[in-house]
């Protein structure tokens, strides 16, 4: 299986888009309403989103196997750590170590971060994993993003 990560830019987040509605619909299905899942992906997840983090300093990476897009990151260098925004995986590519393999090109992008840091939903399964890559709880935050829809997560970090 060849696998690569790149740097993705502004022409390529309609493709980046599409697969994070491909991604949080197999995701959160059973975690969030579909109401929800919608409001999110317009606000967080979409082209239009993109571009503004993009502008704001953040980094996509794509993971490709082979020439299809199956996965991305989505980082920021914050002081002396960095914010891990996004790190998802079609549901097909999971368990293959690609999830780390993205990561860990993360943490390349930022040799001189101190720490990396993420939220993550209180009932995500994906919590275990990041327990089991190192990271730690180091709060537990409600966080109310409009439209009557509030994310409880938890926030784990990483030192380096």
């Amino acid at each position: 299986m060849e696998k690569f990560v790149k740097s993705l830019k502004t022409e390529d987040f309609d493709a980046l888009e599409k697969l994070a509605v491909t991604i949080w619909n197999e995701t959160y299905k059973n975690l969030l309403s579909q109401q929800q899942i919608d409001y999110m992906l317009s606000k967080l997840q979409s082209t239009k989103a993109f571009k503004q983090q993009y502008q704001q300093g953040y980094i996509y990476r794509g993971l490709f196997v082979g020439e299809k897009l199956v996965g991305y990151s989505g980082s920021v260098l914050e002081g002396d750590r960095v914010f891990l925004s996004k790190l998802y995986l079609q549901k097909e590519y999971r368990g293959l170590g690609l999830g780390r393999f993205l990561l860990e090109d993360v943490l390349e992008l930022y040799p001189d971060s101190k720490s990396i840091y993420l939220t993550v939903n209180k009932n995500n399964p994906v919590f275990e994993l990041y327990k089991s890559w190192g990271f730690k709880v180091i709060d537990s935050v409600v966080s109310d993003i409009g439209n009557g829809y509030v994310m409880d997560d938890y926030v784990l970090q990483l030192d380096r």
